[in-house]
C-alpha cells in the first residue's frame, strides 16, 4: 500500500454475502425475528439462511488476472469484521485517506433484512457487515476502466467506491463518507 497516492481510485468487489463476518450478531438477528429454515426475505422471496450460509469469495484468482494484464495495484484489502472503516484504511500510508461513496454500489438485501429485523444503527452495520464488498483494489485512475473490465471478464462484480485524497495533517481523518 505505500504506492497509493491522491486521485487513486478504489474499486469494491462484490461478496458473496455476510463472508462469515458478525456472525454473532446474526444469531442474535436470527433469534429476534424468529428466523427459521423456512424463513425468506427480500422482493424475490430469497431463502433466508441459504444466502447468510453462502461461502465466502476468495479474490487470488482475481489479482493473478489483474497482474497479468500488467495492472498496476496500489493496495488491497480484504473486507472482513471491522467492515470497509476498519479495514480499509489498513493499506494506506499515513499520509493518504479515502473519500466512499455509500451509494456507489448494490448494498445487498440481506444486509437490509438483518438491520431491519435486528434494529441494528448504520454504524454498527458499517464496522461489523462488508455491506457487500468483500475486497478492495486501489489502483491508479487511468487504469480502473481495464481493471472493471478484467473484474468483469473474469465473473467479479466490481464497482468504483472511492477515491483517495492527501491527508493535510495527521488528525484529518481517514475515511470520510462512511459513519464513524
Amino acid at each position: 500500500g505505500q504506492q497509493i497516492q491522491a486521485g487513486d481510485q478504489i474499486l469494491g468487489i462484490a461478496s458473496t454475502g455476510v463472508h462469515s463476518n458478525g456472525y454473532s450478531l446474526v444469531r442474535r438477528v436470527l433469534n429476534a425475528a424468529k428466523a427459521d429454515e423456512t424463513t425468506v426475505y427480500g422482493p424475490d422471496n430469497r431463502p433466508l439462511l441459504e444466502d447468510l450460509l453462502a461461502p465466502t469469495r476468495l479474490y487470488p484468482s482475481l489479482v493473478q488476472s489483474l497482474q497479468n494484464q500488467a495492472v498496476t495495484i496500489h493496495g488491497m484489502a480484504h473486507i472482513t469484521g471491522g467492515g470497509l472503516p476498519e479495514n480499509l484504511p489498513r493499506c494506506f500510508p499515513s499520509s493518504v485517506g479515502a473519500s466512499i461513496n455509500s451509494e456507489g454500489w448494490h448494498r445487498p438485501e440481506l444486509f437490509n433484512w438483518l438491520q431491519s429485523h435486528g434494529a441494528i444503527p448504520e454504524r454498527d452495520m458499517w464496522h461489523t457487515f462488508n455491506l457487500g464488498i468483500g475486497f478492495c483494489i486501489v489502483v491508479p485512475e487511468d487504469q480502473k476502466q481495464i481493471a472493471l473490465d478484467i473484474c468483469s471478464q473474469t465473473g467479479y462484480q466490481a464497482w468504483v467506491i472511492g477515491e483517495i485524497f492527501a491527508k493535510p495533517d495527521a488528525s484529518s481523518p481517514t475515511l470520510i463518507g462512511v459513519p464513524t
